[in-house]
């Protein structure tokens, strides 16, 4: 789907997917302070989806609203609606991933993977903004999303986990208090060790060197060890699940890393190269639960939210901040969040769409009304 239909050809259909409280949310988040030229919140959203997804500059997005018959705006005034939006558009994310089912209570098959993305201001290399997001593997939709700035780092403390849910992360999320937050919670994780920052233990409290017991392994053999790690007071038993990584893996994450700390100016620590030659997870489900083979395939199936990222960088400029201003940027950026729920949303839809392009009927139940009534 191009990016502009979104604002323009099937305008119609986005409005069947936004939140039945659009109008009074708007209100509520002052984001529709006064209607003059603006009169409602769809034409706003529509305004904001212009904005951010198509990437027009402010003056282009006035004359866009101008033809289009929205209101007669100056670029000025569509920098002030925009800011006012912000607080609203992160509301409207949410109320369409409580839609999708980011509340309900969720079975022990259901899994997140979550990641972060890295979002720089205009003329910057540095980190700006992140953006947290999860994607839930079964139904392959965005479940999860948070806008922070760079004070938000990769935790599963700011998730909201459900009893029975698995998470899982990349090794930015292997901290303790993050993992108990998970667990205290009645959530699973899978995750991938970093030994610098979580340290295991045997079950007797011994703090296991975790290198020593990777190097036992055999090529293709899976390693699977009952341990235990401490946040706080508490005590968490854990899986150390690992298996040897082929020759050509191996040579690969190794240059990747020799690479990158000669980038920074250093040399690569023999402890990280040597940890190069291993995948390791952990995970407190039993093996009843979840294999140790299971685990390392389901730990693969993280990329999937890379995918996501990839596409949301690539198709919707994620990763090309225009904005300055914190306020604006927030706005942009809830923006192009909803925008890739909403593409989601319609190409799911896409099959049951009407021929000639608009929808006839209000709601989706009416045609089989009429052929109940035919019968």
């Amino acid at each position: 789907m191009e990016q502009r239909a979104l604002v323009d050809t099937e305008w119609r259909f986005v409005e069947a997917l936004l939140p039945d409280d659009l109008e009074r949310s708007a209100a509520e988040r002052l984001a529709l302070k006064r209607r003059r030229e603006i009169s409602s919140a769809a034409d706003l959203l529509r305004l904001v989806l212009a904005y951010a997804v198509c990437d027009f500059s402010l003056r282009q997005t006035a004359a866009w609203a101008d033809v289009l018959g929205l209101g007669h705006l100056s670029d000025v005034a569509v920098l002030k609606r925009l800011r006012n939006a912000a607080d609203w558009l992160g509301h409207l994310v949410m109320r369409c991933l409580q839609e999708r089912g980011l509340s309900r209570c969720a079975p022990l098959t259901t899994v997140r993977v979550v990641d972060a993305t890295v979002v720089s201001k205009p003329g910057s290399t540095g980190t700006d903004w992140r953006v947290h997001l999860g994607l839930d593997l079964a139904k392959e939709c965005i479940r999860s999303v948070e806008v922070t700035g760079v004070e938000g780092g990769e935790t599963f403390r700011r998730l909201s986990v459900d009893p029975g849910e698995v998470v899982v992360g990349d090794r930015c999320y292997s901290q303790a208090p993050g993992i108990a937050s998970v667990l205290d919670r009645g959530g699973h994780v899978v995750v991938r060790l970093a030994t610098r920052v979580l340290t295991l233990r045997t079950q007797a409290g011994d703090v296991v060197d975790t290198q020593a017991l990777l190097s036992t392994l055999d090529d293709g053999e899976v390693g699977d060890w009952a341990l235990t790690f401490r946040s706080g007071e508490s005590v968490y038993p854990v899986r150390l699940i690992a298996v040897r990584k082929s020759a050509a893996a191996a040579e690969r994450e190794i240059k990747r890393l020799q690479h990158e700390a000669s980038r920074k100016g250093r040399k690569a620590s023999a402890r990280s190269l040597a940890q190069a030659r291993f995948i390791a997870v952990i995970t407190d489900l039993t093996q009843q639960q979840l294999s140790a083979p299971q685990a390392l395939e389901l730990y693969r199936l993280r990329w999937q939210v890379e995918i996501a990222f990839k596409r949301l960088k690539s198709l919707l400029d994620l990763g090309r901040l225009r904005a300055k201003d914190p306020t604006l940027a927030r706005c942009y950026l809830h923006a192009k969040l909803l925008a890739a729920i909403l593409i989601d949303d319609l190409c799911d839809r896409l099959p049951a769409f009407s021929p000639w392009g608009y929808p006839l009927l209000p709601s989706s139940r009416q045609p089989l009304a009429i052929a109940a009534a035919l019968d």
